[in-house]
């Protein structure tokens, strides 16, 4: 892939607009759902960040903690966009190397697992903040658990060229953070 067709030309995804963004996703070979779930799963994130914040404001010693927590874990998921697209583009220029195919796993398989720790700060989260930001939190898990699905689908594409004992592992991965990310999704919206 030529270095003008990779979104934003050189820059970060990150650097892009939201406008920029999309038209890149819409009409570029990258980036691609890896990259487009990361993105998701960060601003996920941040949603917890805010209500946090916010709520912490009101002086919960617990509410800082947690929040503290959360902003480490925030820019996280949204580092792997770039890394996803990185993969990608090697791969779209050829390079089948199984060092590659590896990568291409374990960049989503990372995506995934920040989800799932995100789900378990939001169910923590949920009985601290302020009854009006609830919804923000709620709104993360919804998009937390999407991201998750999402990005597990990714892997589940590309693990085939994988030998079988590594495949067998990723499989496994997967289906352990889908697990995980539907519990926590399941008891939180029961609540």
């Amino acid at each position: 892939m030529a270095e003008a067709d990779r979104p934003g030309a050189g820059q970060g995804l990150w650097q892009l607009s939201l406008a920029q963004f999309r038209h890149a996703v819409a009409e570029r070979a990258l980036p691609g759902c890896g990259a487009v779930t990361a993105v998701s799963a960060d601003l996920a994130v941040a949603l917890i960040v805010k209500a946090l914040r916010v709520s912490a404001a009101h002086g919960s010693a617990s509410c800082e903690a947690l929040l503290a927590e959360a902003r480490a874990l925030l820019g996280r998921p949204g580092a792997f966009a770039d890394d996803d697209v990185a993969v990608f583009s090697d791969f779209l220029k050829g390079d089948q190397a199984p060092e590659l195919s590896r990568q291409a796993c374990a960049v989503p398989l990372a995506t995934a697992h920040a989800c799932v720790e995100a789900l378990g700060m939001a169910e923590r989260a949920l009985p601290m903040v302020e009854p009006s930001l609830r919804c923000d939190v709620e709104a993360a898990v919804l998009l937390l658990s999407a991201c998750a699905d999402a990005v597990l689908l990714n892997v589940e594409a590309d693990m085939d060229e994988l030998d079988a004992q590594a495949r067998a592992d990723v499989q496994s991965a997967c289906e352990r953070l889908r697990q995980q990310s539907t519990q926590l999704r399941d008891r939180l919206s029961v609540r």
